[in-house]
């Protein structure tokens, strides 16, 4: 295909490496081109799919365990409430183009709005397949045990 050269505004094919005229970097230039417009047509696809996975910061448990060191000096180990899936142990998974993706709580809006890239510390990339279900059952949803008559 034919396109005026950046630079020159000379017609060139879109598969020359440069321009004839004034050696304009051509190929680069459409495989740039052609990036920007994967990235951009990924960002505007994203939507939510309405189901769950484990949160990957907590293991899927609601909280992250610490270590730490007092005022004295001395060791301790403790817990703190997972902010990315508030405390909940499961995260919202969001499919695009690129792939499914896990996505903080708080942050599910401005990424599927192409506010937020794919490389954000709120995103984990979860590859081409969907994700398995969370491991543990949502609060309120345990399923009753055998019952003793």
């Amino acid at each position: 295909m034919l396109i005026a050269c950046p630079e020159c505004a000379h017609e060139v094919s879109d598969r020359a490496p440069a321009c004839p005229t004034c050696g304009f970097p051509i190929s680069e230039h459409v495989a740039e081109q052609r990036a920007a417009e994967q990235a951009e047509q990924e960002r505007t696809s994203r939507s939510p799919t309405g189901s769950y996975t484990d949160c990957q910061p907590c293991e899927g448990r609601g909280f992250r365990m610490i270590d730490w060191t007092d005022e004295r000096g001395q060791p301790g180990r403790g817990f703190t409430w997972c902010e990315s899936c508030r405390e909940s142990g499961r995260l919202p998974v969001v499919e695009s183009p690129a792939g499914f993706f896990a996505v903080a709580v708080e942050h599910v809006d401005a990424f599927v709005a192409g506010e937020l890239p794919t490389s954000s510390a709120y995103v984990t990339a979860l590859g081409s397949e969907a994700p398995p279900p969370p491991t543990y059952p949502a609060p309120g949803l345990a399923k009753p045990g055998p019952s003793s008559s």
